[in-house]
């Protein structure tokens, strides 16, 4: 017997699943990180039935989004609340049984080498009409906010260093210091961005502080999820880009082949991009030969 997934029916089960899990004494911060990739989960469907295909395109958006690593860590989460829900549909849950069940909505964990495929990277005739977009628009802060993610190559959660202060320091230094999780590295700045980026700031009256501040919390950067939304919403006005290339990560994977197509090399690369393992950024460069590739075999004579 097949049980028919629907968001009410997730929801329902949420919590359920959450006390079931506290009895295994995991730590809290386990039951916290299943809360929120499940919740995530059920906000992402914006209607009642949710069908395999669904499914397939949530873990799409966070294969553009996370590290292998990660989107590997919520596939199991959410495989496991599902198998949850199903048996308990059935009314014949069972921890023995649960090992044996095998959920029609089952997703597959990714290998490394499908993290960065040419298919789920935006390419540069597609950036430009995007930015073109956000400009007819009238959203000029979008408009930066894809400019600074696809000229430098940083995370959407690092534009919080791009600040009023260090972009006019960058004027001497060449670049930009960058924070994350305790780490710090230099991001080469380009001129034509500095200027393009005070400018902005100057127009929009931004003294100090993120050039992308938030009306809600004065003195914090918009949230990653508004920006999100827009890009997506962008890539929905721009017909022929394909849903799944609509999300910030996806301009740090364009940067990244655009770099090494250029002649960079990865070492550069991974120092660039924050990578503490160079194998993840000679992904980049096996798209780059894809590419390549793909463009020789266009030649005709």
């Amino acid at each position: 017997m097949k049980v028919k997934l629907t968001k009410s029916m997730l929801e329902g089960y949420l919590d359920e699943f959450i006390d079931e899990e506290m009895m295994d004494e995991k730590a809290s911060s386990t039951y916290n990180k299943y809360h929120k990739v499940i919740s995530k989960f059920i906000d992402y469907f914006n209607k009642e039935d949710i069908s395999k295909k669904d499914m397939i395109a949530y873990k799409n958006e966070l294969v553009n989004k996370f590290s292998t690593k990660t989107v590997n860590n919520y596939v199991i989460i959410i495989n496991k609340f599902i198998k949850y829900v199903e048996l308990h549909e059935l009314g014949d849950f069972d921890p023995t049984k649960a090992k044996k069940h095998v959920s029609e909505y089952r997703l597959k964990t990714i290998k490394e080498q499908e993290k960065t495929s040419i298919e789920n990277v935006i390419k540069p005739i597609e950036y430009k009409r995007m930015l073109k977009r956000a400009k007819l628009n009238g959203d000029m802060e979008t408009y930066m906010i894809m400019k600074v993610l696809a000229y430098t190559g940083i995370r959407v959660s690092e534009l919080q260093s791009f600040t009023v202060e260090s972009v006019k320091e960058s004027k001497s230094k060449k670049y930009v210091k960058i924070y994350n999780k305790g780490k710090e590295r230099e991001v080469p700045m380009r001129g034509d961005l500095r200027r393009e980026l005070l400018a902005y700031a100057n127009d929009n009256k931004i003294k100090s502080g993120t050039f992308f501040p938030s009306k809600r919390k004065p003195g914090h950067m918009i949230c990653e999820r508004t920006i999100e939304k827009r890009i997506l919403k962008l890539c929905g006005e721009c017909r022929g880009i394909e849903k799944t290339k609509a999300h910030p990560h996806s301009f740090r994977h364009m940067f990244s082949i655009q770099y090494l197509s250029q002649n960079g090399n990865s070492a550069e690369l991974a120092k660039i991009l924050g990578h503490s393992d160079i194998k993840t950024t000679e992904l980049y460069a096996n798209t780059s030969k894809e590419e390549k590739k793909k463009n020789m075999e266009k030649i005709k004579y």
